[in-house]
């Protein structure tokens, strides 16, 4: 008497493979586990599957469900365009326009926003005058006069 998979084994293996894929990056175990959860099924509906069957219901299931989810997963993990700014504050300034604080003389100037002052760079202006954002360097933004 030989050993005989039952619906469960399956469903362990895909238990298994979903911890993976909680712990690892890529999506790769989720198909596998969505196979094995297939196969999980087939076995549960006709006992007496051979296992040649069972593995290919399980390789047939996670490459369709690779094929079938992948474009859609891979539009959800673009993220928002605000995401790509997240942690680079200075980035998002780019383009933006702000009125000096302080005049630019001699190449150096301060703008202020919000609640903090940032050091700029730029021909010299006077104070007020409306700049655009045109290039982050470190802690400082280069500026351009603002049409």
């Amino acid at each position: 008497m030989g050993f005989k998979v039952v619906f469960w084994h399956w469903w362990a293996v895909a238990a298994a493979l979903l911890v993976l894929e909680m712990l690892l990056p890529g999506v790769v175990f989720m198909f596998l586990a969505i196979g094995a959860v297939a196969s999980g099924l087939a076995v549960l509906v006709v006992s007496d599957l051979s296992i040649e069957f069972q593995l290919t219901v399980f390789a047939v299931v996670s490459v369709g469900s690779a094929i079938v989810l992948r474009p859609f997963l891979r539009r959800l993990g673009h993220g928002r365009p605000a995401d790509r700014t997240l942690n680079a504050r200075a980035d998002s300034l780019l383009g933006r326009t702000f009125v000096l604080d302080a005049p630019i003389l001699g190449g150096q100037g301060r703008v202020k926003l919000g609640d903090g002052s940032w050091a700029v760079t730029g021909p010299d202006m006077v104070a007020g005058s409306r700049v655009r954002v045109i290039e982050v360097q470190g802690t400082e933004l280069r500026v351009e006069p603002s049409p």
